[in-house]
C-alpha cells in the first residue's frame, strides 16, 4: 500500500450543510451569519440550486439549497469551537431552534484528562451542532 511521505491534508476545508430548499437555505444562513456573526464568503446559484459560503473560523461550511426532503445526511455533527458556549445556546433558542443538550461541563476521559464546556443544537437545516469550549 502506498503512502505520502509529506502530509498533503491541512486541516478541513468546508462542512457541507444541504437544506431543503432555498427558504431553508436562506434562513440557515441568516442563523449562521446573522444569529452567529459568521462572515458570508461567497454565494452562487440560483432557486433550489443556490448555495452559501460562511467563514467558521479556520473551516467554512457550505449551506446549499438542494437537499433531498425527509433524507439523512452523512456528517453525524460539525463542533463549532467557541468561548461562549452558553451566549450561542441563548441565540439558538432565540431563533427557535431545538437544543438537545443544555451546556454543561465536561471531562473527557483522555490522558491527559480534556477539560470542556459542550452543548448541541439542531441547526435550521436540521443539522446537528456541537458547541465546544476547551478550558
Amino acid at each position: 500500500m502506498a503512502t505520502l511521505s509529506t502530509p498533503q491534508v491541512q486541516g478541513v476545508h468546508h462542512i457541507s450543510i444541504q437544506a431543503q430548499g432555498l427558504q431553508q437555505m436562506e434562513r440557515t444562513v441568516a442563523f449562521y451569519h446573522e444569529g452567529l456573526g459568521m462572515p458570508i464568503l461567497r454565494r452562487w446559484g440560483q432557486g433550489d440550486h443556490s448555495a452559501c459560503m460562511v467563514d467558521a473560523g479556520g473551516c467554512r461550511l457550505e449551506i446549499m439549497a438542494n437537499g433531498q426532503t425527509g433524507a439523512d445526511g452523512v456528517v453525524n455533527h460539525f463542533a463549532l469551537a467557541t468561548d461562549q458556549v452558553d451566549a450561542c445556546i441563548a441565540v439558538a433558542r432565540q431563533w427557535g431552534l431545538e437544543v438537545t443538550m443544555e451546556p454543561q461541563d465536561k471531562i473527557l476521559p483522555s490522558q491527559p484528562p480534556f477539560p470542556v464546556r459542550v452543548a448541541f443544537f439542531r441547526g435550521p437545516a436540521g443539522e446537528r451542532v456541537e458547541l465546544m469550549q476547551e478550558k
